[in-house]
């Protein structure tokens, strides 16, 4: 963009760019005077930077299935022999992953949609903070509601996070249910830490 700012961010960008230069005085303007930061006393704030249009039409955009982090874990588990069924709608939830031979369901869930307890990636948007919390625990009494479900009908569940792919790798994440799947447990979270049993 070359520095030019456009439509309604051209203030609040510039009133910015005039905080980050007169921080070095002792009298800092109020945040009351900048769109978007008005009420906010102190912390951390990030203005969002598209107007809400197009923020509207990039969360419609985020998928609910096949996701990176999914197809990544698929690739890594195929290549270590298993074969599943995905998305199988007959089951409590639609389970990411299937498979039928060893009776087990895989849950591959994003940190910020599913609430992952103390994630970096679990923050809670600033804007409409009820909308959020709201939408956020129907989301975790459903994922709790489907995988009760799933072991009372005699089915092995694992949840596979999010982080655990982007910081650990697809190929750790599918070493640690390979193993979960020959020798674990009923139900099984895999986290990060989880490098190898």
């Amino acid at each position: 963009m070359c520095g030019k700012t456009f439509g309604k961010t051209a203030g609040a960008s510039e009133q910015i760019h005039n905080l980050e230069t007169t921080s070095h005085s002792s009298e800092l303007p109020s945040p009351d005077g900048i769109p978007g930061l008005a009420g906010v006393s102190s912390g951390k704030v990030m203005v969002d930077v598209v107007d809400s249009v197009t923020r509207s039409r990039m969360m419609a955009g985020i998928r609910s299935k096949h996701t990176r982090p999914e197809r990544e874990l698929r690739k890594a588990l195929h290549a270590l022999g298993f074969r599943f069924r995905i998305h199988v709608k007959g089951l409590a939830g639609t389970p990411d992953i299937v498979l039928p031979r060893w009776k087990a369901a895989i849950f591959v869930q994003g940190c910020f949609w599913h609430r992952h307890a103390q994630c970096r990636f679990a923050s809670m948007p600033s804007t409409r903070p009820e909308f959020w919390r709201a939408k956020f625990d129907a989301n975790v009494s459903r994922d709790d509601r489907n995988q009760s479900a799933l072991l009372s009908s005699g089915w092995r569940v694992a949840v596979v996070w999010e982080c655990m792919i982007r910081e650990a790798g697809a190929d750790v994440a599918a070493s640690v249910l390979s193993k979960w799947l020959k020798y674990g447990e009923k139900s099984r979270s895999i986290l990060p830490e989880d490098k190898i049993f």
